[in-house]
C-alpha cells in the first residue's frame, strides 16, 4: 500500500517510518459521521452501516474522507462505558482516501501543525464516551447481499494487513489469533477433536459413510470456532467447548476421521453424552448425567444438571463468586432462548444449599427491543430516524419458593428480572426490638421482581418497604432511583431518587433528654423527598428537590441520622451554567413545611466570575452579584406542649420580604516579593434589602482592604532512615501564610433577617432549646451567636460568601502555617510518597479586641495533627480555642488502628469547656475473630455530668450463604434498650456490614476454600 505523507503548507515530502505516527485522540471527544447515502442492518452486537458518496468520520483533529465506507458500531455499554466504532474507507477508482491528522512528535514545530495521509482505503478503530453525531439522510433497507466493500473491510482484521496509520485510541478486537504456533480456523470453520479422558485409550466406533462415532471408556471433545449469531467469523471466536463424558455419540459430516476434524460451521455436528459429564467454557462449569448438543444450532438438552457460572458485571460491581443452578432438565432452545425445569438457583456451594430458590420453570432470554424512556414511554430514535434499539437479559420464573435450611419462608407465583441487576425479591430482612419502637420486622422488596416488570428500564432500581412496628404501627414505601444518560427526552447523564415513606402513628416519640415522650401533631406522618441532578447537551445543570413532611418531629424521630448529618430537604429549582470561570444561577424555591423557618426566593439568580486576568495578569477581579425576590418566614410554633415551652424565635427571625440586590466585587494584585508571594486586596459591596427586621428598606455599601502573604519552604534529608518510625528519607513542607484585614459597613448584620441560611434545621431547631433554657445551662447572648463568630472568622471578605447579610467592621491579623513531613514507603522500585506527620494551626489577632473579640486580642486559636506513625496506625488530634470568658475550648485525641479485611479500632477523648464542660471517653472497633464470627462495638462516656452516653455492641456470624447479626444498643438520652437481629444474604453487592465495619466478606469461595 502506498501512502504520502503532506505537511500542512502541502509540499509533498517522503513518508519514514518515524514520520507514522498515532494522533492520540481523546475517548471523550465525540464522533462525527456525514455521508449522502447509506444502509444499515444488524450483525450481532454490531450495527453495521455502509455509507456512501461525500463520507466523512471526524474525532478531535482527525479527519477521514472517501467516496465509500463500512462501520462497525458497538454501543452495548454505552450506558456506563464507551461506544466503540470501527471505520473502513474507500477511495473511487484512481483517487484516494484522505485522513487529515495533528503531528504529535518533536518535528509539530518545524513541519507545521497537521498532516495529511493518502492511500486507497484506510481501516481504524476508535472510541467515544459522548453520543455519536450523525448527518447522514435515512437508512435504506439491505439485501441479503452484502456489498463488495463489506467483505474488503473484514479482511482488513487480519493482523498480517495491520501495517497502517492508527489516528485514534481504542481498544483490539482479537480477531483469529495465532496461538502456540498454530494458525486459527478460517472463517466459518468448526473444529471438533475427540481424544481419552485420562491415560486409557477410549473405544471408538467410526461409520465414515454415516459420519457418525460411537466412544466408550470415558473420552474429550474439544470443539472450537463457535461464533455468536449474527457475528462475522473474523471478529473473533466465541470460545473453546471442552467436555468430558464417560460414553458420546458423534454425528457429524462424512468422512470425518477417528479423532475428529474441520468442517463447515453449517455442517451437522451433534453430540449425545452420558456418565459423568462435565461441559466447560470459559468460567461456566456443567455437571449432567445425560446431554445432547446440536452444535450447528446451538441448541441442546442437560439432564439432571448442575451448572456452576459466574455473573457478569453489573455497574462497577463485578461479584467475586460464582452462582449454582441445579435442574432436572435445562433447554437451549436457540442462541439466546433458555429454559430449565424444577431448578435451584443459589451461591450455597453446599450440597444441601444453606438457602435456594427454588422454581418450577425459570426461562431465559437475551431480547432486543425497542429503546424508550422511562418516563415519558416514548420510543427512542436511532440517529437516522429509525427506531433505537435495547439488549436485555431476562429471566422469568414461575411457582417460586425461597428455602432456608431447607424450610419453606416465602412463595411468589412468578418474578421477572434483569440479570444485569439480579435480586431475588427481597432485598433486605430486619427484625429488631427497643423502647421507641417496640418489637420491629422490616422487609424491603424489589417492585420489579415483585409486579413482574420484565422491561424495566436501565439505569434505574425500584424498591417496596412494609415495616412492622409495634408500638408506632404498620409502616410502608418505596424508593425509586435512577443513573441514567437519558430521562425525559432530554439527553445528558442524570441521578435521582423519590422516595415516600408513611406511616399511621399511634405512639409517642422519645427525642432523648426533655423530650423522650411527645405526642405527635399528625397521626397519619410521612416524608416524601425527590431529587434530580442532570448535565445537559447544552451546558446547562438542572437540580430539582422536594422535601415534604408531615410535622415537625418526624425526621428526628424515624430518619435520625439523616436529621443529624445531612441537609435540610428543600423544595425548589435551580439551572446552572458554567463557561470557563463564570456561572449563572437561576433558581426559585418555595415553603412546603411552615413549621420550619424558611426563606422563599421567588425567583433568585446569581452570577460569579472568578479569577479573571486583567493588565497581562497585573490584576485578579472577582464578582458575584445577585437579584431575587426573598420572602423570610419563621416556622410557627408547635402545638405539643413540651416542644412549645423549648421553642423561642431566633435574633435574626422576622416575617418580612422584599427585593434583595447585592453586587461584590473584588481586585488583587498579586507580586513576588522574594520568595513571598503578597497579595493586596480591595472588596467592595453594594446591596438593597426591600426589607430588614424591622420591615423597613434597608441600603448597605461595604469595604473590605488589606493585604496576604504566603512563604513556602522545604527541606529534604534523605540520610534518615528508622525501621521503628517507617521513615525512608524525610522530605519537610511548611507554608506560612498571613491575612491583614480592615472592614468598614455603614449597616451590621444585626440589622437584618438571615435570608442566606448559615445553619441546617437540626441546628436551628437544636438553638432554640439552647436559648429557651430546656438544656441547662441557657446560652444566649452574642458570645454565642453564630453570626458573630463567622462573622470574626472573616466570613465577609469571600467573594462567594454564602451568606451575604453578615457583614460589620472588623479589624484582624490571621496567621497560620501547614506543616507537612513525607516519607517514602513501598516495596523496593516501586515506592510512593506518603504524609508521615501533618500539622496545621491558626490563630487570629484583634487589634481593636473591645469592639471585635469581647477584650481579648488574641482568639480564634485552632490545630490539627495527624502523625501516620505506619500505614496501619495513627495518632490524631485537634484542638479549638476562644479566650474570652466563657468561650469554646475543645481538645482531642487519639489512636486510629485499621486492618484491612481484618478489623479497625479508634480509641480517644475529647475535653470541652465554655459554656458547658464535657469530658468524654470515646471507643470503638470491628474485628473478624475469624472466618465465622466478626464483632462490633462502641461506648462512650462523660466523666463530666453527662455520664454513661451509650454502648453498641454485636456479633455476625458469617455463614456461607448468610450473614446473621444480633446485636445491641443503650441510648441513655432516651432511655432506650433495644436489640436487633438482621438477616442478609452474603453475595449481595453492597453489603451493610461492609458500609457500616469497613470489613469486606466476599462470598465463601471468592478466595479459595474456606
Amino acid at each position: 500500500m502506498a501512502a504520502t505523507l503532506l505537511p500542512f503548507h502541502g509540499k509533498v515530502s517522503q513518508a519514514h517510518a518515524d514520520d507514522i505516527q498515532v494522533a492520540t485522540a481523546n475517548s471523550h471527544e465525540p464522533i462525527t459521521i456525514a455521508a449522502d447515502a447509506c444502509t444499515r442492518w444488524q450483525e450481532g452486537v454490531y450495527d453495521v452501516w455502509h455509507l456512501r458518496g461525500n463520507c466523512y468520520l471526524n474525532q478531535g483533529l482527525t479527519y477521514a474522507r472517501g467516496a465509500e465506507a463500512v462501520l462497525w458500531i458497538d454501543a452495548r455499554n454505552a450506558q456506563n462505558g464507551p461506544t466503540k466504532v470501527i471505520a473502513y474507507f474507500e477511495s473511487e477508482q484512481g483517487g484516494h482516501v484522505a485522513v487529515d491528522f495533528r503531528r504529535t512528535d518533536v518535528k509539530a514545530n518545524e513541519d507545521g501543525l497537521l498532516g495529511q495521509q493518502r492511500s486507497p482505503n484506510w481501516f481504524q478503530r476508535m472510541e467515544t464516551s459522548a453520543a455519536l453525531r450523525w448527518n447522514v439522510p435515512p437508512a435504506l433497507g439491505t439485501t441479503e447481499a452484502r456489498p463488495a466493500i463489506y467483505e474488503r473491510g473484514l479482511a482488513q482484521f487480519n493482523p498480517e494487513r495491520r501495517r497502517q496509520l492508527m489516528l485514534a485510541q481504542y481498544t483490539e478486537f482479537v480477531p483469529n489469533v495465532v496461538e502456540n504456533g498454530v494458525q486459527a480456523l478460517p472463517p466459518g470453520m468448526v473444529k471438533y477433536e475427540i481424544f481419552g479422558r485420562s491415560d486409557a485409550d477410549p473405544n471408538i466406533t467410526l461409520d465414515r459413510n454415516q459420519g457418525i462415532a460411537i466412544a466408550n471408556g470415558g473420552i474429550r471433545v474439544v470443539i472450537d470456532g463457535l461464533s455468536v449469531a449474527g457475528l462475522p467469523a473474523a471478529f473473533g471466536p466465541l470460545g473453546q467447548i471442552d467436555i468430558s463424558t464417560d460414553r458420546a455419540v458423534v454425528w457429524s459430516a462424512p468422512g470425518m476421521g477417528v479423532a475428529g476434524g474441520v468442517q463447515s460451521k453449517d455442517a451437522p455436528l451433534e453430540i449425545y453424552m452420558e456418565g459423568n459429564i462435565e461441559f466447560r467454557q470459559g468460567d461456566r462449569i456443567i455437571y449432567a448425567d445425560r446431554m445432547f448438543y446440536d452444535v450447528r444450532r446451538q441448541i441442546g438438552v442437560i439432564l439432571n444438571a448442575e451448572l456452576l457460572t459466574p455473573l457478569p458485571q453489573m455497574g462497577d460491581f463485578q461479584y467475586p463468586g460464582l452462582v449454582r443452578l441445579k435442574a432436572d432438565a435445562i433447554r437451549q432452545l436457540d442462541e439466546s432462548h433458555f429454559s430449565a425445569t424444577n431448578a435451584l438457583v443459589t451461591t450455597s456451594r453446599l450440597e444441601e444449599p444453606a438457602y435456594d430458590l427454588s422454581s418450577e420453570q425459570i426461562s431465559f432470554t437475551d431480547v432486543q427491543q425497542p429503546g424508550v424512556d422511562p418516563i415519558t414511554g416514548i420510543p427512542i430514535a436511532g440517529p437516522d430516524g429509525s427506531m433505537a434499539v435495547a439488549h436485555q437479559q431476562l429471566a422469568t420464573a414461575e411457582s417460586n419458593v425461597i428455602h432456608l435450611r431447607g424450610v419453606p419462608v416465602f412463595y411468589w407465583p412468578r418474578f421477572a428480572t434483569n440479570l444485569q441487576d439480579p435480586s431475588f425479591i427481597i432485598d433486605r430482612i430486619r427484625v429488631g426490638n427497643d423502647n421507641v419502637f417496640g418489637t420491629q420486622a422490616m422487609i424491603d422488596w424489589d417492585l420489579y421482581e415483585l409486579l413482574g416488570v420484565k422491561n424495566a428500564p436501565q439505569g434505574t432500581s425500584w424498591n417496596l418497604s412494609t415495616d412492622y412496628l409495634s408500638k408506632r404501627g404498620f409502616g410502608y414505601g418505596t424508593n425509586y432511583q435512577w443513573d441514567r444518560n437519558e430521562i425525559f427526552g432530554f439527553v445528558g447523564p442524570s441521578t435521582g431518587l423519590l422516595d415516600f415513606w408513611a406511616i399511621q402513628d399511634h405512639g409517642h416519640d422519645n427525642l432523648g433528654l426533655g423530650r423522650r415522650d411527645i405526642t405527635p401533631e399528625k397521626d397519619y406522618r410521612f416524608r416524601l423527598l425527590g431529587q434530580h441532578r442532570q448535565r445537559l447537551e447544552s451546558g446547562w445543570e438542572i437540580t430539582a428537590e422536594s422535601g415534604w413532611v408531615s410535622d415537625t418531629t418526624f425526621l428526628n424521630q424515624y430518619y435520625e441520622r439523616e436529621w443529624d448529618e445531612l441537609r435540610s430537604p428543600r423544595t425548589g429549582l435551580r439551572a446552572r451554567r458554567f463557561n470557563n470561570n463564570r456561572e449563572l444561577m437561576l433558581e426559585a424555591n418555595a415553603q412546603v413545611n411552615n413549621f420550619w423557618s424558611e426563606t422563599e426566593s421567588l425567583p433568585r439568580g446569581d452570577h460569579f466570575w472568578l479569577g479573571e486576568s486583567l493588565l497581562d495578569d497585573r490584576l485578579t477581579w472577582f464578582e458575584h452579584s445577585q437579584a431575587s425576590y426573598s420572602k423570610y418566614n419563621v416556622g410557627t410554633v408547635p402545638t405539643e406542649p413540651t416542644l412549645q415551652s423549648q421553642w423561642v424565635q431566633l435574633p435574626w427571625e422576622a416575617n418580612v420580604g422584599g427585593e434583595k440586590l447585592v453586587t461584590r466585587q473584588e481586585i488583587d494584585a498579586p507580586f513576588q516579593l522574594g520568595a513571598v508571594k503578597v497579595v493586596p486586596f480591595a472588596l467592595g459591596e453594594l446591596a438593597r434589602w426591600g426589607e430588614a427586621l424591622d420591615g423597613e428598606p434597608l441600603d448597605r455599601a461595604y469595604v473590605n482592604t488589606g493585604v496576604r502573604a504566603s512563604l513556602p519552604m522545604w527541606a529534604t534529608y534523605d540520610d534518615v532512615r528508622d525501621p521503628l518510625f517507617n521513615l525512608n528519607g524525610l522530605a519537610h513542607k511548611v507554608v506560612f501564610d498571613a491575612e491583614f484585614t480592615y472592614a468598614d459597613a455603614n449597616a451590621n448584620y444585626e440589622e437584618l433577617p438571615m435570608y442566606d441560611f448559615i445553619d441546617d434545621t437540626s441546628i436551628i431547631e437544636m438553638l432554640r432549646r439552647l436559648q429557651s433554657g430546656a438544656l441547662p445551662p441557657t446560652i444566649t447572648g452574642e458570645k454565642f451567636d453564630p453570626r458573630n463568630y463567622l462573622f470574626r472568622t472573616g466570613i465577609q471578605g469571600w467573594v462567594t460568601a454564602p451568606s451575604a447579610e453578615i457583614v460589620d467592621d472588623l479589624m484582624a491579623f490571621r496567621m497560620g502555617m501547614r506543616h507537612r513531613l513525607q516519607t517514602k514507603r513501598g516495596p523496593a522500585g516501586n515506592q510512593h510518597i506518603v504524609d508521615w506527620l501533618t500539622f496545621d494551626m491558626n490563630a487570629t489577632l484583634f487589634p481593636d479586641p473591645n469592639r471585635d473579640n469581647f477584650g481579648q486580642e488574641v482568639g480564634l486559636i485552632d490545630y490539627d495533627l495527624r502523625w501516620n506513625i505506619g500505614d496501619r496506625f495513627s495518632i490524631v488530634s485537634d484542638g479549638f480555642a476562644d479566650t474570652f470568658g466563657d468561650g469554646l475550648k475543645t481538645v482531642s485525641g487519639g489512636v486510629v488502628l485499621n486492618r484491612p479485611t481484618r478489623g479497625n479500632a479508634y480509641l480517644g477523648v475529647r475535653s470541652i469547656n465554655g459554656p458547658i464542660t464535657s469530658n468524654v471517653v470515646m471507643g470503638s472497633y470491628s474485628y473478624r475473630l475469624s472466618e465465622k464470627w466478626l464483632t462490633t462495638a462502641s461506648a462512650a462516656y462523660d466523666f463530666d455530668s453527662g455520664g454513661d452516653i451509650g454502648e453498641t455492641m454485636s456479633v455476625t456470624r458469617i455463614g456461607e450463604s448468610m450473614l446473621l447479626t444480633v446485636g445491641f444498643n443503650v441510648d441513655h438520652s432516651k432511655n432506650s434498650v433495644g436489640v436487633n437481629f438482621m438477616l442478609e444474604p452474603r453475595f449481595l453487592p453492597n453489603l451493610r456490614i461492609t458500609k457500616t465495619t469497613g470489613i469486606d466478606i466476599p462470598p465463601a469461595g471468592a478466595m479459595g476454600l474456606e
